[in-house]
């Protein structure tokens, strides 16, 4: 009796030792996340002019930049060209586009006209590149690889909006290029080039305002953001995929690729990867649902992703501590969005002459009024959760 009770033991030990070393498969889902191929051209050569969007004047980007996304397959961390980067500093651009920047540009014509004469060829790619039908951002998912040189191309659009402040009538290509900023909006981003597109958009809409208080370019009619320019799907898959391949190749072992049998076995019984990304997908697709509900709707947000499993926390210990402690808080990138939109509604209300009087299209509060306000030089909802870094407000002169 005692020999079948000791042998259940050891048989259950073992079952216990197995089950406790093994790693659980991919969900479904997961796997389907995982498959980041871009829906059209993979090779899509607005990935590729950008990566050599920093080749020197007598080089072709289109050409250089091809040659480094091929190159990028095989070696993910390339060494991008930026033969400019002090471009990036100029005085003349400002971190913050209101009416104290307008005038100094203003006032600077000369010295302004001859940095655009200058660098005009930086605004000619940066045309090109907002002419691309389709873009996806081609980033291999690896924490070491290279990403696009985007500080030049946030240069090359401030570059642009310095020539088009100093312009006679800047109007209708402004436009335009604010329309093709959009379409770039809507495309397959990563969270870092969806955030450069929002970025350089929000300049776009503070210069505008201001542009048209001078009576430089009519009040244009936007339409609100579209699902498609709210949408956070590919910038979400794309940082899944990224953070899968840290645990799925490994790479939070870097620095201890030659452990000891001890240092072994801890990895394997402490980290499991297929266990760690199946809890974090939910998160993942819990804000690529969030970019389409209403600002105040994100704004109130509070997602926390669920406790590990008596399961998980005695198979997953390591697992469990890396992606409770290094899970980003990814609502204040859609808030960023939730900002833009609302300074295009709020570009209609400039031609008011007081602040008074109910207005009914504040994205902060849906189906109901809101007012006006007009102080430090800027236009703005009463209702909305503006910040030092972050605001719905557009500069008044």
């Amino acid at each position: 009796m005692k020999k079948i009770i000791l042998g259940m033991g050891v048989l259950a030990l073992a079952m216990f030792t197995l089950w406790w070393l093994q790693d659980a498969p991919l969900d479904d889902a997961a796997r389907q996340w995982l498959d980041t191929t871009p829906s059209k051209d993979k090779d899509n050569p607005a990935y590729a002019y950008l990566l050599g969007f920093g080749v020197p004047d007598t080089q072709s980007p289109a050409q250089q930049g091809r040659e480094l996304a091929q190159r990028q397959k095989t070696h993910p961390d390339l060494t991008l060209p930026n033969a400019y980067s002090e471009l990036s500093s100029t005085p003349l651009f400002c971190q913050t586009l209101d009416a104290t920047c307008l005038f100094k540009q203003q006032e600077k014509q000369a010295e302004s006209k001859a940095l655009v004469a200058r660098y005009h060829f930086l605004i000619d790619r940066y045309q090109t590149f907002l002419d691309f039908p389709y873009f996806s951002d081609n980033t291999p998912p690896r924490l070491n690889a290279s990403v696009p040189d985007y500080s030049l191309l946030i240069a090359a659009s401030r570059l642009q909006s310095l020539a088009w402040a100093n312009s006679d009538d800047p109007g209708p290509a402004m436009l335009s290029e604010i329309q093709r900023l959009r379409h770039w909006l809507a495309q397959d981003h990563s969270l870092i080039s969806k955030m450069v597109a929002n970025a350089i958009l929000a300049e776009k809409l503070q210069l505008t305002a201001l542009l048209v208080q001078k009576k430089m370019m009519p009040p244009p009619v936007f339409s609100p953001l579209t699902p498609a320019e709210k949408s956070f799907q590919s910038p979400m898959q794309k940082e899944f995929t990224l953070m899968a391949h840290f645990f799925i190749e490994e790479k939070y072992r870097e620095g201890n690729e030659k452990a000891n049998w001890s240092e072994e076995l801890r990895f394997k019984a402490g980290l499991k990867k297929h266990i760690s990304v199946n809890r974090m997908l939910p998160m993942y697709q819990h804000y690529a649902k969030l970019a389409n509900k209403p600002a105040d709707v994100i704004q109130e947000d509070n997602f926390h992703t669920a406790p590990a499993t008596i399961g998980q926390r005695i198979r997953n210990p390591i697992g469990n501590i890396l992606l409770e402690t290094g899970s980003p808080d990814f609502k204040d990138y859609l808030l960023r969005l939730a900002h833009l939109d609302a300074r295009i509604r709020l570009m209609r209300h400039l031609d008011r002459s007081t602040q008074s009087g109910p207005v009914s299209n504040n994205p902060w509060t849906p189906g109901k009024d809101d007012t006006l306000t007009r102080q430090k030089k800027q236009l703005c909802f009463a209702t909305a959760p503006d910040s030092d870094r972050y605001s719905s407000c557009l500069p008044l002169l």
